[in-house]
Formats: structure tokens, C-alpha cells, sequence
């Protein structure tokens, strides 16, 4: 096995260079079925090979998926934790979102029980590959624990999957003979050891990284380990152009990853444009009020990035009472960070007749209708008893290909009964339906939709339907993209701030952090003020 690094610091293109240039190459020199795309997530490696490379679907994705593939398909021992917590009352996993995550990586606490923080410590341990003879004591008590569960239920766990597959499997799976993984420095001392393993097998390995990039310390990936295994010089691929990152805010980015003690330096230059840094010390996470304004004059995209989720919240708050629509594309699953999700939609479907509303106003599809009725109290509406159910007697009894169909004019009647049908028509010919809708919403979803309302009312009914160009989250969920401004908390938790006075390993960690909060800039970067001491000075 020959192994290549191809090395690409912020938003020059390295994705793309894979894509492009990599993967061609590899998949005219040995066919699309010898090539295996690996990422740490199945998004970021199928993003790779969407650009017509004809890799096989299988040979895209996670590592775990290939291990799971290699060990015969396994039971995840995660899927069942409910069993675990009732064999094991005092060691339960609740999932604590105290515990470390992208949306969490330096919790304020420890995880909400002991198991969630004993679960998330041994985890570190086996990804770091900490012989046990050098593990706490409590963390060696949780183990023994958990390998008996999983001996006594033939289930494997998801960091099982990779010891299994390092101490078994000598290939991966359809022995491929080029492996390239994307975004290596997010992989664990663990992981990286069975990708070389698996390597040795294959003609060449290209390992495409940035070590200044790597910020998943809390899940045992490390620099080191990506960086660590010598090569010959001429292996090391670098892209030097940056398509993203202005002269600006490439001087701060530069002068300020050049703190970390360990590192591989790449020569990397700025994007052809001044851009802007603008230091707002009056504006703090506790008190984020005037940011909104900021942010509202700015043309493009814009992020709002905290180190930690709890940061946020005041943030939040503010930009829901104002009525600003926001969200995290990175993170759909995060309610929190994306409160329209749900509500918008619904609105926005039951104001289908209003051009305010949609550029392709008309009458709603039969989906649309079922969406928006689950909002209201039926007895405070002027429809027929049944018209739910008519609602969805309508949809199933379209065919699949024409559920996206407006109904027929004859059809409002006939569901929503003559007068309803009436009224319907004189609120949006009086512009006047979102008033009429709202005191109608059940109670149960009077949550969902609040929020929804209040954007309506600020930027108009058709900011329901569009993308928001604000994106709220912490430097780790949104890893990898970048918005037009940037405005960046320097606050750091209690186990953050620990972590940032203690020189070596941990403050590389949070050096590196905020170096990628900073290069997803594009054009203004805003360095908000501290809310306390435990902060950065950036």
C-alpha cells in the first residue's frame, strides 16, 4: 500500500479536488468497483461521489457502515438501550445531551447520570487506544459492565464494530485497491488504525484532511494520529488557494492557529478580496440584542457560531421574539436550532391560495389540505363534520403521480362544505387568512406553529417558505461550510475554559476550534464580546 495525503486548508476546494481529480483518476486506472469513499458521515462521502464517478453505491459511506458490512450485518447494542438500562439501573444511558456531542463538544457539566458520562469517557478511551491498565478505575468498572451485556445479548456496539473489524478483518469489504477517505483528521487514533490496516491490502490510499481542522478531540480523533504515520515528502499533496477565506480574516485565522504547538503547516493564501473584521465588545451572548440589526443589513448568508449550544440560547430567544427566521441545515434533527421546521411548512401550506404567500399560487393538493387541518379545533371552524376525513379520503384516492396536483375548484364543497368553502375564499380575497387561521390552532399545536406566526408577521408569509439565510449553531455543526458574515461568540464552558489553560494537546484542541469558527467567513467576520472570564481573546 502506497498512502497519499492531500491537504487542504479552509475552502480551497478539497472536496471538489477529490471529486474532480482523485477519484477519476482511481476510477480509470482500477474501475469504479475497486474504489471505497469513506467520511466520517455517509453525506459527506456520497457529496464525493455524486459528481458521475460510477463508484458503487456500497463502497460509499462510514466506516462503521464497511465494519457492519465486514462482521455480517451484527445487532447494534445502541438500538437497545432500553434492555442495557434495565439490566444495568445503575450504569443507565439516557442519550444526556450533557454528555459530548457536535452540538455539545465542551459540556458546561458532566452528562446528566453517571452512565452517560462513564459511556461518553470509555469511548474516548477505546477511540484513543488507552491500554485499560491505564484506565480509572470507574471507567474500567463501567466496561466490564458493558462487555458482559454485549456477551450476553450477541449485540455490538458501534466502537465495537471497528475493534472487531481491526482484530479480524483483514480486508475491507470487496477488496477494493484504492481507499479514499475524506476529512481524516476528524478520525480516531482507532479508526485511522484499521483504515491502515485495510490500506495495506489496497494499491494506494489517498487521506484527505487538515490537521488545523481537526476539532473532534472529544470523539479520540487527533492531529497526531492523522499525521503521526511518517510518508515520503512527495506523498504530501497541498492545496494552497483559498476560494472562500478574504486577506482579512486569513491574517486573524493565520496568526492565530500559529498558537497551536503541534501542527502541519501548509502554505495557504487568502481569497483576492480585503474583507472585514469588526470587534463588537458590547455584544455578548447574555446580551445579543443589537446583533440582530447587525446581521440584518448584511447581504448573503450569515452564521451565528458559539463554541458551546448553551451559549446560544439568549441568542435564540431574541431572534424568535423579533420574529427572524433561522435555522441549521448541518443539524436538521436539532429542534432547537431549527424551530421552524414543522410550523413553517404548515402555514405555508395552508396559504397555497395566497400570491403574497408563493410565487405558484392555487388551490391546495390534498396533502396540503390534511397538513394544515391537523392544525385547527374542527368545532371553531366552519366545516362540515368529517371534512378531515374527507380531506384524506381525497388524498388516497389519488395515484401516487398525481398527489402533487392542485384539487378541483368542485372539490373545495365537497370537503369543506358549501358555506366553509365560502369563507375560505373571502379571507384570502380579503387578505386576511393567517388571522383568521391562528385563534383556531389546536392547543397542542399551538408550539409548533408560534413561532411560525411571528415570522409571518415580521417578513411576510413568504419568508415561511423560503431557505433562511441565518444559520445558528456551534463551530462544530458547521464544520465545513461558510456563510457571506460570520459573527463568533469567544465564550468557552467551565470544561472548555479547563481545557484552554492547559498548554499541549487541550489548548491545541480549542486553538483549533475557533480557527475553524473563523474561516467560515467569506466576506465580514463579527468577534462578538465576552459574557464572563471563561473566554477567548481572539
Amino acid at each position: 500500500m502506497t498512502e497519499y495525503r492531500l491537504h487542504g486548508p479552509p475552502g480551497c476546494g478539497k472536496t471538489y479536488a477529490l471529486a474532480n481529480t482523485w477519484v477519476p483518476r482511481a476510477v480509470d486506472r482500477f474501475g469504479a468497483e475497486n474504489v471505497v469513499i469513506c467520511s466520517l458521515t455517509r453525506a459527506a462521502a456520497a457529496e464525493i461521489a455524486s459528481r458521475g464517478t460510477g463508484v458503487p453505491k456500497e463502497n460509499i459511506g462510514t466506516l462503521h457502515a464497511l465494519c457492519f458490512r465486514a462482521l455480517g450485518r451484527p445487532k447494534i447494542a445502541e438500538a437497545h438501550l432500553e434492555e442495557w438500562n434495565e439490566a444495568e439501573p445503575a450504569l443507565a444511558i439516557k442519550g444526556s445531551s450533557k454528555a459530548p456531542s457536535p452540538e455539545n463538544p465542551y459540556p458546561e457539566q458532566a452528562g446528566s447520570n453517571r452512565g452517560d458520562d462513564l459511556m461518553a469517557r470509555t469511548q474516548v478511551l477505546r477511540h484513543r487506544r488507552i491500554p485499560r491498565s491505564a484506565w480509572p478505575s470507574d471507567c474500567l468498572h463501567f466496561q466490564a459492565a458493558w462487555d458482559r451485556w454485549l456477551e450476553a445479548t450477541e449485540y455490538q456496539c458501534f466502537t465495537g464494530l471497528i475493534e472487531e473489524a481491526l482484530e479480524s478483518v483483514d480486508r475491507a469489504p470487496g477488496g477494493p485497491e484504492v481507499f479514499i477517505v475524506d476529512e481524516a483528521q476528524d478520525c480516531s487514533t482507532l479508526e485511522l488504525a484499521l483504515i491502515r490496516k485495510w490500506n495495506r491490502h489496497a494499491s494506494f490510499a489517498v487521506m484527505a484532511g487538515d490537521g488545523d481542522q481537526a476539532i473532534y478531540q472529544w470523539r479520540g480523533a487527533s492531529p497526531k494520529a492523522f499525521l503521526g504515520e511518517k510518508i515520503p515528502t512527495e506523498h504530501n499533496y497541498h492545496l494552497h488557494q483559498s476560494y472562500r477565506v478574504p486577506r482579512a480574516i486569513h491574517a486573524l485565522a493565520s496568526s492565530w492557529i500559529a498558537k497551536a504547538s503541534y501542527r502541519y503547516a501548509v502554505n495557504y493564501e487568502p481569497r483576492d478580496e480585503e474583507g472585514s473584521i469588526q470587534r463588537l465588545n458590547q455584544i455578548t451572548s447574555k446580551f445579543p440584542g443589537e446583533l440582530i440589526g447587525r446581521l440584518e443589513q448584511q447581504e448573503g448568508t450569515s452564521m451565528i457560531l458559539a463554541a458551546c449550544g448553551y451559549t446560544l440560547k439568549p441568542m435564540i430567544r431574541a431572534l424568535k421574539d423579533a420574529g427572524i427566521p433561522f435555522h441549521n441545515p448541518y443539524r436538521k434533527t436539532h429542534g432547537g436550532w431549527n424551530p421552524l421546521r414543522g410550523g413553517a411548512e404548515r402555514l405555508s401550506s395552508f396559504l397555497r391560495p395566497d400570491p403574497r404567500a408563493h410565487d405558484h399560487s392555487g388551490l391546495w393538493t390534498a396533502e396540503e389540505i390534511v397538513a394544515w387541518m391537523d392544525l385547527i379545533k374542527m368545532d371553531l371552524a366552519p366545516f362540515p363534520r368529517g371534512a378531515k376525513t374527507a380531506a384524506r379520503n381525497l388524498r388516497a384516492e389519488r395515484a401516487e403521480k398525481h398527489q402533487k396536483d392542485p384539487i378541483a375548484a368542485t372539490d373545495g364543497p365537497r370537503i369543506f362544505g358549501p358555506s366553509g368553502w365560502r369563507e375560505l375564499q373571502t379571507i384570502f380575497e380579503q387578505d386576511t387568512a393567517l388571522e383568521w387561521l391562528q385563534p383556531k390552532i389546536l392547543p397542542s399545536k399551538a408550539k409548533l406553529t408560534e413561532y411560525a406566526f411571528k415570522v409571518a408577521a415580521s417578513k411576510g408569509p413568504k419568508a415561511l417558505a423560503k431557505t433562511p439565510q441565518l444559520v445558528v449553531g456551534t463551530i462544530h455543526s458547521t464544520k465545513g461550510s461558510e456563510a457571506s458574515s460570520v459573527a463568533l461568540f469567544p465564550d468557552l464552558s467551565m470544561s472548555g475554559m479547563r481545557e484552554w489553560v492547559q498548554p499541549g494537546d487541550p489548548q491545541d484542541g480549542v486553538t483549533r476550534l475557533f480557527y475553524v469558527g473563523i474561516t467560515r467567513a467569506k466576506r465580514d467576520l463579527f468577534i462578538l464580546g465576552r459574557s464572563g472570564p471563561c473566554a477567548v481573546a481572539l
